[in-house]
């Protein structure tokens, strides 16, 4: 807004939670406010998760302006940060001794919100999966040396921001996790707005297809003529970066693209995964979705092996090499086989999945379908016990409407999220199993919880086809129209498998291109 130093991200993810990195100056307090409104459509907007990369007034004082004078202007559950106390600045930068002295000295006003981060830590807010490399470090007094590093992936997106981290804090992330691949991002926020900050080999290590300049003219022209933007230009011009936004061009809105992601299940039971990913990286598939229930055929599958998570993570580093990443997974049995769905969370992450759907319990201990109320009670339960595993894995479980008795209402799927209320736990929309059982797309806005994934396949009513969408009977314009009025913005997911899975192989390709061609059709639709 004024051209000048500082940092402000505003995010919104696809189940509606609402994040903010850094601010920016005390002078754009209204700008932000004004924007947060436009962007979350609320007169007193709530943020789920506020991260501060560092203790500088360009990066927190819209934090501690709202905090101290404007505390009626929006809400907020939690900060994140790692600032040392005032002192450790004293007599180093009068800045950063101001701003960590005011942000421990207003902590009171925000008691129980505080989070510290540290290395290693990952979590979710929502959507949104963090994943930390590095915070403030006692060793190294400069404040932008303290600035924290961390991943985001969300919405088929990884995103890296840095603050103003240097050369030190760089080359500590690269050395630690660059063989890793973890650093490998599809956009990097440049540090410390582009000029003096982490050096080239980080860089290389992220190797984004964007990058994000918070900087203003003055910056990005070097037009004092100290300061080494160009070097940093050139190597971003050196990596092919495909895309640059530039803060000093004005506030800049970017949606993520939604993928297109088919389920394993297209081969049958057994088929090489290796083969599988390269036939549809092939195709054009952006990512897959691993059917875990396809791998439990007999005692010489790698899923029921020992050593499972390093088949997982071998296939992982093949679909990446092939240009290609899992996204998904789907568990064997339900919510009350703790041991095919533990092993199957485990496995999920090894492979880099971020969602797992596991099918709820519908029968009680006599094979007797569950009325509404034993129904919730029951998985509640069941899933609860499972989150800690989930958690720790950085996965998210997702329940799914399926064919029995009261899990076909999506409605009670989407009762159940509410009642389990865990940013690790939400459900699965599958188009053909509410066409199946006589729901109508419009079904999704009397559903309280937006799914956080959908099954996209298609139907003639009466039986669980998995076909092609279009080659049922499913009004997909109204499919669509509904998704996009309840709010999903996830990933296309397909599980349209039938068709590919009962051809001959040499048939499938051509089975699986009309698959991705209409997959391509309804995203352009649903966006």
């Amino acid at each position: 807004m004024t051209d000048t130093i500082g940092d402000s991200f505003i995010i919104t993810t696809e189940d509606g939670k609402v994040i903010v990195i850094d601010g920016g100056h005390k002078t754009e307090t209204d700008y932000f406010l004004e924007y947060l409104k436009a962007v979350t459509g609320q007169d007193r907007p709530h943020i789920d998760a506020w991260f501060l990369s560092h203790a500088h007034d360009d990066h927190c004082e819209v934090f501690l302006e709202i905090v101290e004078n404007r505390k009626d202007a929006l809400t907020f559950d939690r900060v994140y940060a790692n600032f040392p106390d005032a002192s450790f600045y004293a007599g180093e930068d009068e800045w950063a001794e101001k701003i960590a002295g005011d942000y421990y000295r207003l902590m009171p006003l925000f008691e129980g919100k505080a989070a510290e981060l540290h290395e290693g830590d990952v979590f979710s807010v929502g959507a949104a999966k963090f994943t930390v490399f590095y915070t403030f470090n006692p060793e190294w007094k400069n404040c932008n040396e303290g600035s924290t590093i961390m991943r985001m992936d969300l919405g088929g997106t990884s995103v890296m921001f840095n603050g103003d981290a240097g050369e030190n804090a760089g080359n500590y992330v690269v050395e630690k996790y660059g063989e890793s691949g973890l650093l490998h991002c599809d956009y990097c926020k440049m540090s410390h707005h582009g000029q003096d900050g982490v050096g080239e080999n980080f860089y290389q290590a992220v190797a984004p297809q964007v990058c994000l300049w918070p900087t203003p003219t003055w910056v990005y022209e070097n037009t004092g003529g100290n300061l080494s933007t160009f070097e940093t230009r050139a190597w971003v011009e050196k990596l092919g970066v495909e895309k640059e936004y530039k803060a000093f061009e004005g506030s800049v809105r970017i949606s993520m693209k939604p993928r297109i992601v088919t389920t394993t299940d297209v081969f049958e039971e057994g088929y090489d995964a290796k083969k599988a990913i390269a036939r549809l990286a092939a195709l054009g598939y952006e990512g897959i979705d691993m059917g875990f229930d396809y791998w439990v055929y007999d005692e010489t599958s790698p899923f029921v092996q020992d050593d499972y998570l390093d088949w997982a993570r071998d296939l992982k580093a093949y679909a990446q090499k092939k240009g290609v990443s899992f996204t998904h997974a789907h568990a064997p049995g339900n919510a009350g086989s703790s041991s095919w769905v533990s092993r199957s969370i485990e496995a999920a992450a090894a492979l880099g999945a971020h969602y797992l759907v596991v099918h709820p319990i519908e029968q009680n201990e006599n094979g007797e379908p569950l009325d509404k109320r034993d129904f919730l009670l029951v998985n509640a339960e069941a899933i609860k016990t499972l989150l800690p595993k989930a958690q720790a894995c950085g996965v998210v479980l997702l329940s799914e409407n399926i064919l029995g008795s009261v899990s076909s209402d999506p409605r009670t799927i989407a009762a159940l999220v509410q009642k389990v209320h865990s940013d690790w736990f939400g459900w699965c929309f599958d188009t053909g199993h509410a066409h199946c059982t006589g729901f109508e797309p419009q079904v999704l806005e009397k559903c309280a919880v937006t799914p956080l994934s959908v099954h996209l396949q298609d139907n003639h009513s009466k039986d669980d086809e998995h076909l092609i969408p279009g080659d049922g009977t499913i009004d997909w314009d109204q499919q669509i129209a509904a998704l996009r009025d309840c709010g999903y913005v996830g990933d296309c997911v397909l599980e349209a498998h039938h068709q590919s899975l009962e051809a001959p192989d040499e048939a499938r390709d051509a089975i699986l291109a009309r698959l991705f061609e209409k997959a391509q059709e309804l995203r352009k639709a649903l966006r």
